[in-house]
C-alpha cells in the first residue's frame, strides 16, 4: 500500500541568512523538514546523505549560480526527478523562462509571501507524490511482465488462480480460458464453437490485436475496450505473450479489467497534465487569455485617437476609457505574476466577468458583442468559470484577430445539471479540419476543446468560408 511520506523534506540553497531564517521558520511551522546550505556546492555534499523531496534556489548566489545548480540537480541520476523552486526578486520574462529551461518548475518572488510559498510549495509535493505513485505502478507492471516471461511453462496452472482473464489463443480462437476469463468477458466454459477473440472488442481494439498476434511485436500492458457476451464495454490492460502448449506455440492474453481503476485515477491523472500544461505554458497562455482583449482595445483607443475628426470631448473620453482599460491590463498582468485568477472573475464570478468583458469591448464601437445569460442565479464550481472564461476569451480574439466580423452573440443558459455556451459570429468564417490539421493557427483551437475535454465536457466548432463561425459546448457543472 502507497502512503504519503510524512513529514516531507525540504531543502534551501541561498547565500543569504535572512532569506533562509524566514523560509525555515515558515515551513518549520507547517510541519515540514527544512535543511539548508549557503552554496550549491553545499548542497551537493548535503545530499550525499539524504535526498530532499522538494528544493528551494536562490538564483543571484557566488561561485554557481542558481541555474548551474539546477542544471547539476536535473543531470544527477537519483535528484533529478527533485522539483526546483527558484527564489527571485527579478520580474524579468527571459530570466524566467532561462530558469524553465534550466529545470525549475516554478518561481517564487521576494521577499517571500507566506501564504504563495506554503502554496506553490504543497502543489509541487503533491505533484511529486503522483508522478512517485504512477512510477511506482509502472515499475510493478513491468516488473510482473518479466515474472509472466520466467514462469512460462507454470502459466496455466497458476492461471486459474488469478484474478485476470488469461485466454490461449489459436488463429485469434479462444481455445483455452481460465475462470476469470469466463466471468469478464461473459461466455460460458462449455460453448461448443471457439469463440474469436476479435469478437470482444471494437474495431480498433481487435486490429490491435491482430497486429501483435501476426507480429509477435510488444508484449504490453495495452489499453483498450472489450466487450463482455451482453455486448457492455469495459477497459482492460491486456499483455501478450508466447508459450509452448502441449507442444505448440499459443499466444496467451491477460486481460485486467480497469475499469473501476480508471475511474479512481482520472482525478490523479487530471490534476498530472494540468499541472504539467500549467508549468510549460503558464506564462505563454495566461498573457495570450488576460492581456490580449485588452490591449487589442488599447490598440483600437490608440488608432481612434490618430483619427483628424475626432472632437476634443471625444478624444478626452477616448483617453478616459484607455486610462481604464490601461488599469485594468496593469490588474491583469498583477494577477498573472501572481499567478491568480482574473481578478473581476474571482471577485464577482462568472456572469459578472463577461459583462464586464463585453461592455469594455463594446464601447470601443469596433465590434458588437451581445451576452444572453440566465436571470436566475445558478452556482457554477471555480474551476469551470475559469475554464468557461478563458474560452470566451480565446473566441473573442481570434474574432477580432482573423474574421473580419461585425457582430458575436455569446449565450449562457442551463439545462438540467449542464452549463451550455453557444459562440456565434458573422465574420468570414475558414475550414475548421484544415485550420486545426495545421500547426499554425491551431493552437487557440486545441487549447479550447482541450479545456472543454478536462471539464468532462462535449464540445463543437461549426465553420466554413464564408459563413461565420458557430462554437458550442457543455459541461457539467
Amino acid at each position: 500500500m502507497i502512503t504519503e511520506p510524512s513529514p516531507r523534506k525540504i531543502h534551501i540553497i541561498d547565500d543569504d541568512p535572512h532569506t533562509i531564517q524566514v523560509l525555515d521558520h515558515v515551513l518549520k511551522k507547517k510541519g515540514y523538514i527544512v535543511e539548508s546550505s549557503f552554496s550549491g556546492t553545499d548542497a551537493f555534499e548535503a545530499f550525499n546523505s539524504y535526498t530532499p523531496d522538494l528544493v528551494l534556489l536562490d538564483i543571484i548566489m557566488p561561485e554557481m549560480d542558481g541555474y548551474q545548480v539546477c542544471r547539476l540537480l536535473k543531470n544527477d541520476k537519483i535528484m533529478a526527478n527533485i522539483p526546483v523552486i527558484f527564489i527571485t526578486a527579478s520580474h524579468d520574462t527571459s530570466e524566467l523562462v532561462k530558469g524553465f529551461d534550466a529545470g525549475a518548475v516554478d518561481f517564487i518572488s521576494k521577499p517571500v509571501n507566506r501564504a504563495e510559498l506554503l502554496a506553490r510549495v504543497n502543489t509541487h509535493l503533491e505533484l511529486k507524490l503522483s508522478r512517485d505513485i504512477i512510477e511506482l505502478k509502472n515499475r510493478e507492471l513491468r516488473q510482473e511482465v518479466e515474472i509472466r516471461r520466467e514462469v512460462e511453462e507454470k502459466f496455466k496452472a497458476l492461471s486459474e488462480t488469478a484474478f485476470e482473464a488469461v485466454i490461449f489463443l489459436q488463429n485469434g480462437k479462444i481455445i483455452e480460458a481460465n475462470k476469470a476469463a469466463f466471468e469478464i468477458l461473459g461466455f460460458q466454459p462449455a460453448d461448443s464453437n471457439a469463440p474469436s477473440v476479435f469478437s470482444y472488442t471494437d474495431e480498433k481494439g481487435a486490429e490491435i490485436l491482430k497486429n501483435i498476434l501476426n507480429t509477435g511485436e510488444g508484449s504490453g500492458p495495452l489499453e483498450m475496450v472489450f466487450y463482455n457476451a451482453e455486448k457492455k464495454p469495459f477497459y482492460a490492460l491486456v499483455q501478450y505473450q508466447t508459450i509452448n502448449y502441449k507442444g505448440e506455440i499459443v499466444n496467451v492474453l491477460a486481460i485486467r479489467d480497469i475499469t473501476r481503476q480508471k475511474e479512481m485515477d482520472k482525478e490523479i491523472f487530471n490534476a498530472i497534465l494540468e499541472a504539467e500544461e500549467k508549468e510549460r505554458k503558464r506564462f505563454s497562455r495566461d498573457m495570450h487569455d488576460g492581456l490580449g482583449a485588452l490591449l487589442s482595445t488599447m490598440k483600437i483607443y490608440t488608432g481612434l485617437l490618430q483619427k483628424d475628426n475626432k472632437s476634443p470631448d471625444e478624444k478626452a473620453m477616448l483617453l478616459d476609457e484607455m486610462k481604464d482599460t490601461l488599469n485594468k491590463a496593469v490588474e491583469s498582468a498583477r494577477t498573472i505574476a501572481n499567478n491568480l485568477m482574473p481578478s473581476v472573475l474571482m471577485d464577482h464570478g462568472l456572469i459578472k466577468a463577461l459583462k464586464s468583458f463585453s461592455e469594455a469591448l463594446n464601447k470601443t464601437k469596433v465590434i458588437n458583442i451581445r451576452f444572453l445569460y440566465p436571470e436566475t442565479d445558478f452556482y457554477v464550481n471555480t474551476n469551470t468559470e475559469i475554464h468557461i472564461y478563458r474560452i470566451v476569451l480565446e473566441l473573442v480574439n481570434n474574432t477580432l484577430k482573423h474574421a473580419q466580423a461585425k457582430n458575436i452573440d455569446v449565450r449562457l443558459e442551463i439545462m438540467e445539471d449542464r452549463l451550455m455556451l453557444d459562440y456565434k459570429d458573422d465574420g468570414k468564417g475558414f475550414d475548421f479540419q484544415h485550420t486545426y490539421e495545421t500547426r499554425s493557427g491551431s493552437q487557440g483551437l486545441k487549447n479550447i476543446l482541450s479545456r472543454v475535454n478536462f471539464m468532462d465536457g462535449e464540445g463543437k466548432f461549426e465553420s466554413e468560408p464564408g459563413a461565420g463561425l458557430n462554437f458550442y459546448c457543455k459541461v457539467p457543472f
